[in-house]
């Protein structure tokens, strides 16, 4: 039987004419992740560099927690998005009616990749020189794809 939550918000992300711009975003983040994980410019002593030009009256225990707050909340967010926007790519693949267990499957399947990217993002991590890879950042980006997953179901395709 048809949702009808689902049929109405289909423009969110199961209109036909918006798939190639769901699959263009879902591939550019992992692209990114890719060039961010084995660039300096990525790394905590870059992001601390940049605090402390753009808040200068912090002493360094601040800039610390200032720092620390931006990197775990990019982890979040940004998994959270990737994983909102891949299943919006993967709900396009289905023609035809969209079913509530087609959303689900979306969100399950969008779910897996997103952790799969963030595992891999961390390996990579891990083996770079001016990098460290962290499980913390992976439970971090997990708690994001959960969030984002939710938040998805909970408005619709």
């Amino acid at each position: 039987m048809e949702d009808i939550g689902l049929r109405r918000n289909c423009d969110m992300g199961g209109s036909r004419g918006s798939a190639w711009i769901w699959w263009a975003l879902a591939l550019a983040y992992p692209a990114f992740l890719l060039i961010a994980s084995v660039r300096p410019e990525f790394g905590a002593e870059a992001t601390r560099a940049f605090i402390e030009k753009i808040l200068p009256h912090l002493d360094p225990s601040q800039v610390h927690v200032v720092v620390v707050a931006f990197r775990k909340a990019c982890h979040f967010l940004g998994y959270g998005f990737f994983a909102i926007v891949l299943a919006n790519a993967i709900h396009t693949l289905r023609k035809g009616v969209r079913h509530r267990k087609w959303a689900v499957a979306s969100c399950i399947i969008a779910a897996l990749i997103a952790l799969g990217v963030a595992v891999l993002d961390e390996q990579i991590q891990s083996v770079v020189p001016h990098r460290t890879g962290a499980s913390r950042d992976v439970a971090l980006d997990f708690l994001g794809i959960v969030v984002g997953m939710l938040v998805k179901v909970g408005r619709g395709f």
